[in-house]
């Protein structure tokens, strides 16, 4: 007899992440409904527990988010959408999941740190210092606070093929390489350290997580090699071959934005396999361009 197949649903599918982890688990031992806005609304308790009830998952993966993050500290009606897709939606998936022994994967931001510390391990304390960080970290409470059978996952940085909705945010390097066509200079802010995170390592990570039956609870997955935004487009355009831009190296202080942000949070990785330098990563990422 035939073994029954994993239900697995995806919700975020249009976006970058949604669609890393569709290509990983696509032709796979997986039955899978690729869910985005058109077919759920996450912060619709009622709808979340109808759907999850009806379609009964062995598994979910939330990569639904809203990261809008200088437009969240600014003004109140993107910071109240927020608090919907980034804290209430992950508290009624949590729910709905709980209620049919499923599990949960639920993506968190290191900026949830303060970047005090400059690096953080699983077990330390998250002490944000933005409305987005605050909105991320309350999502990852909820879900530990409703359900059992959870993977929380931290990452930082995200980068890889681009999301398929044209509402998504494009990632840095995406949009430097972009930029980079038409503006001869480009200022970049030389701060903020922290690991980047390709996309398809991420994703995989995800299924060997499942698959492999690990415990429960909070994960730190990035590539290895922390950077700042600078040092890692300054090594994205020489793998591109990009030379008719000057990257011009600057504070901070050169782009006041009205969110804070951690000078480094760097996200150590203590439980799960370390993933390959981003460097390696972007150059296979790169090279599929």
């Amino acid at each position: 007899m035939e073994n029954k197949k994993t239900k697995l649903i995806i919700i975020g599918a249009k976006g970058m992440l949604g669609r890393a982890l569709t290509d990983v688990f696509s032709g796979k031992k997986y039955e899978i409904l690729l869910w985005d806005r058109e077919q759920i609304d996450i912060a619709d308790e009622e709808m979340v527990t109808e759907l999850i009830e009806r379609e009964r998952p062995d598994l979910v993966i939330n990569a639904a988010a809203h990261n809008a993050v200088d437009k969240i500290e600014e003004d109140e009606a993107t910071f109240k959408l927020a608090k919907k897709v980034n804290s209430e939606g992950p508290r009624n998936l949590a729910a709905a999941c709980k209620k049919i022994d499923a599990v949960l994967v639920h993506f968190v931001s290191d900026y949830i740190f303060d970047g005090e510390k400059g690096e953080y391990a699983e077990t330390d304390l998250p002490n944000p210092i933005s409305r987005y960080g605050e909105t991320k970290l309350l999502g990852e409470q909820n879900v530990a606070g409703n359900c059992d059978k959870y993977y929380l996952i931290r990452i930082s940085k995200l980068f890889g093929p681009p999301a398929i909705s044209e509402r998504a945010k494009k990632s840095f390097f995406e949009t430097m390489l972009t930029l980079a066509r038409t503006n001869p200079h480009l200022k970049v802010v030389d701060a903020e350290l922290s690991c980047f995170t390709y996309s398809k390592d991420l994703a995989k990570a995800v299924e060997k997580l499942w698959e492999e039956n690990f415990l429960f609870g909070i994960y730190h997955i990035v590539n290895e090699g922390p950077e700042t935004w600078y040092g890692a487009l300054k090594k994205v355009f020489a793998i591109s071959g990009v030379k008719n831009a000057e990257l011009i190296s600057v504070p901070a202080s050169s782009f006041p934005r009205p969110a804070a942000r951690p000078a480094s949070s760097i996200l150590k990785n203590t439980k799960f396999p370390k993933l390959r330098n981003w460097e390696e990563a972007a150059r296979e990422w790169l090279g599929e361009k």
